[in-house]
């Protein structure tokens, strides 16, 4: 028996993506359904009134950064596990996987540890390697643990997503102690991009619990879908390459 989770589980959003929320916990529950932490949504004025869900609204949504510096300093837990909401789980999460790594959190007391494969970490032992110090896209979105105290030194008011993911990499390189599994935890599908339903997403309704009645955004076109999936082609691509190659790509 591992000891309490020192983790509370954020799912970052704001009230903009309130149409996205129902969906998400449908594909959250439905395959992690045995989660043991305590689940937080974040909003800005909005509620999601679904236990075991708690919501912490932080008020006027001034940028993804602000809202998610407000968010954290309302948890208490030294770690946060950070999951998007568009992000919709499609694979089992295995538990006895993640009091694993809950553990090796305790003995380690990382930064950051990265929970899906991007591009193969250093070795490290034999649950875990170690990103390298400067490489690009350090403080990815991705579903990951952060120390909070860490993830509040890095955070930049005013940011973007895309923009802590770029800029917050660069920051991060004073920070040693950032790690990624070898084995993907979470696995899922990116359900919205650039603020539309996937149209392979749309497609499986049932599968996702989407209602085609209630819909609310719009739904990508074919062409988008196909320009889409040749970026994410060409950022497997970009992740295969040694390190040193993709920060000079990157700058």
């Amino acid at each position: 028996m591992f000891p309490e989770k020192n983790i509370d589980l954020l799912v970052v959003s704001c009230d903009s993506y309130s149409d996205v929320w129902d969906v998400f916990f449908k594909s959250f529950f439905k395959f992690w359904s045995d989660c043991p932490l305590d689940i937080y949504l974040l909003s800005n004025e909005k509620t999601f009134d679904q236990s075991p869900v708690k919501t912490i609204r932080v008020g006027r949504d001034i940028s993804w950064s602000d809202n998610l510096l407000n968010g954290i300093n309302q948890l208490k837990k030294d770690y946060v596990f950070l999951l998007l909401e568009d992000l919709l789980l499609n694979q089992k999460v295995s538990t006895a996987y993640f009091d694993q790594l809950s553990k090796w959190i305790n003995n380690h007391n990382p930064n950051y540890l990265r929970l899906c494969i991007s591009h193969k970490p250093k070795n490290f032992d034999d649950l875990v390697g170690r990103i390298p110090n400067k490489t690009p896209y350090k403080t990815s979105t991705m579903p990951c643990i952060w120390k909070r105290s860490t993830l509040k030194k890095i955070l930049n008011k005013s940011e973007s997503a895309w923009d802590f993911e770029i800029n917050g990499s660069k920051r991060a390189y004073e920070f040693n102690e950032f790690y990624a599994v070898y084995k993907n935890l979470i696995n899922y599908n990116n359900g919205i991009i650039k603020g539309k339903w996937r149209k392979t997403i749309y497609a499986k309704t049932k599968e996702y619990g989407l209602d085609v009645n209630t819909i609310s955004r719009p739904v990508m076109t074919s062409f988008e879908e196909y320009l889409y999936l040749l970026r994410k082609c060409r950022s497997v691509l970009f992740n295969c390459l040694p390190n040193g190659f993709r920060r000079a790509l990157k700058g």
